[in-house]
């Protein structure tokens, strides 16, 4: 299946959280399994920072969620309509920074409005709104992802049955937001980036390569690799380069995502991401989360170097307070905030309890 498009805000702009507005949107979605006749199997599967709009493909591919997705796995498709689409701001078909601006005919660069979750949130609703779909069966979402599915649950509280939020939690730490810090400042003092107007020229390949190589550790735990790795040495290793195999890993890993991602919308991602706050409209956080009416499963990682477990545990104690029907679970994993991506045993039961309200 290929990726499907729509052009959504084409008579009325999108008025941005941060000021600005967009208009003829494109957005990239994708869609797996069959609605049912009661239209009430449909779920949003919302990705993480630099995900996209197809978390499986049936072609041999792999999608970023394969091994969790198809007949009869947690991400059953027999059961349930699952809708992705890529987020505003994003690199993979919806309109961000590297889309041509329809005012100047060149690409939006610099002049890509500053993005918010509430945006992106607002974007996925006009999707489903142009579906036909009124009403989500849940919407599940991992890292960047729950952050977006916990907005849902309080902007429209009445659109959906469940929320199923993974390794995420509702504030970003000062720790990561200071890890995100670093990575923007590669890509922005490199001497390509030109501000973010580099589409003509030569992309600031060297800065975001540096910024995903600092990512990647955030991502998986000491335990991880030390098994993959230890203190392998290269046999052929530079002294001052890949001498270390953890390194070789590392430059592999930075510069194979510059095959897939545009560094001006990483940057957007990462701000949306340390900008994340639940109670922007309203008065405070616990207004904002006593809106939610959806069953709730939150699920906390042990490991997790980014979105660490007290980070959860605040979460976890503020949408209690807020009288939330919360369902919360933790468990260890080799893997730290990767989890959810990979270590399909420990998400199994949770995904699918999650998903069928159980």
């Amino acid at each position: 299946m290929s990726v499907q498009n729509v052009v959504l805000f084409d008579t009325q702009p999108l008025t941005m959280t941060l000021g600005g507005k967009l208009s003829h949107i494109n957005v990239a979605y994708q869609t797996y399994g069959t609605l049912n006749a009661e239209k009430n199997n449909a779920v949003l599967i919302c990705h993480a920072l630099t995900g996209d709009a197809e978390p499986y493909f049936d072609d041999g591919r792999d999608g970023w969620w394969q091994n969790f997705m198809g007949k009869g796995l947690a991400l059953d498709t027999d059961r349930y309509f699952f809708i992705s689409s890529n987020v505003l701001g994003g690199c993979k078909g919806t309109t961000g920074p590297s889309s041509i601006n329809p005012q100047t005919g060149k690409p939006y660069g610099s002049q890509f409005p500053n993005i918010v979750v509430q945006d992106i949130v607002k974007v996925q609703k006009a999707l489903l709104d142009h579906l036909g779909i009124s009403h989500l069966k849940a919407i599940i979402g991992g890292s960047f992802g729950g952050m977006q599915a916990n907005q849902w649950a309080i902007d429209y509280p009445d659109f959906m049955d469940n929320i199923v939020n993974l390794c995420s939690s509702i504030y970003f730490s000062a720790e990561a937001i200071g890890f995100n810090h670093v990575m923007r400042q590669s890509v922005i003092n490199d001497p390509n980036f030109n501000g973010g107007d580099y589409y003509e020229g030569t992309p600031p390949d060297q800065g975001l390569s540096i910024a995903r190589m600092l990512g990647m550790l955030t991502y998986r735990t000491d335990l991880q690799l030390a098994k993959a790795f230890g203190r392998a040495t290269k046999s052929d290793g530079s002294f001052w380069g890949d001498y270390f195999q953890v390194e070789s890993y590392l430059s592999y890993q930075g510069k194979k995502f510059l095959e897939r991602f545009d560094a001006n919308s990483y940057l957007h991602l990462l701000r949306a991401l340390d900008m994340y706050d639940p109670s922007i409209g309203y008065e405070n956080v616990k207004e904002a989360l006593s809106r939610i009416k959806a069953r709730y499963t939150l699920v906390s990682v042990t490991t997790d170097q980014l979105f660490k477990p007290i980070d959860l545990y605040k979460t976890k104690q503020l949408l209690e307070q807020s009288g939330v029907d919360l369902h919360f679970y933790e468990f260890p994993s080799d893997y730290g905030h990767d989890a959810f991506l990979v270590d399909y045993d420990q998400f199994e039961k949770r995904i699918r309890d999650g998903l069928a309200g159980n």
